[in-house]
């Protein structure tokens, strides 16, 4: 299996936009993340994904911690949405999900993120997060039944339909 670095700086950017809502800082906090790693153990391969995700998701924390009082951006600013392709297809459907996802208890949101988005292992999301593996389960589970409600009361319907297999 072939590390792609790339890949990885992408999925760190979602997960860290996906709790602050804001591209700038998002940005910072992975770069930042992939300077502690290496001043610490040195080359970047794909063993170092778990760690790489834990400084992360602990910068994050710290950001929000720090700046909780600060107004941010908007949680759904059209030009802070993250969006790849055809804009004018997706761009709604990416709404309804964010929206949806907002409403929803963060450690279900994260697990989420981790496991479906990014395809990470149970094993991998529990230690990130710093959970058993088994306690990642009942989230996931719980999460994907809390996000098919939150699309549903979207109006978003035909999406839930279409996540059954996937979320």
């Amino acid at each position: 299996m072939r590390f792609d670095i790339s890949e990885v700086y992408d999925q760190l950017y979602r997960f860290c936009y996906f709790r602050l809502r804001n591209k700038e800082v998002a940005q910072d906090i992975v770069q930042e993340s992939f300077v502690r790693y290496i001043d610490r153990y040195g080359a970047v391969n794909g063993k170092s994904v778990p760690v790489l995700y834990t400084i992360a998701r602990n910068l994050c924390i710290d950001h929000v911690r720090r700046y909780s009082d600060t107004p941010g951006c908007d949680p759904f600013s059209l030009q802070d949405l993250p969006v790849g392709g055809d804009l004018a297809e997706n761009l709604i459907e990416r709404l309804s999900v964010q929206r949806a996802l907002s409403r929803m208890p963060l450690s279900e949101t994260e697990i989420l993120l981790l496991v479906i988005v990014d395809g990470l292992s149970i094993q991998d999301a529990g230690r990130i997060v710093g959970i058993s593996r088994f306690a990642v389960y009942r989230r996931l589970q719980s999460g994907k039944k809390h996000l098919k409600e939150e699309l549903m009361k979207e109006g978003a319907g035909e999406l839930s339909v279409r996540m059954r297999g996937g979320a």
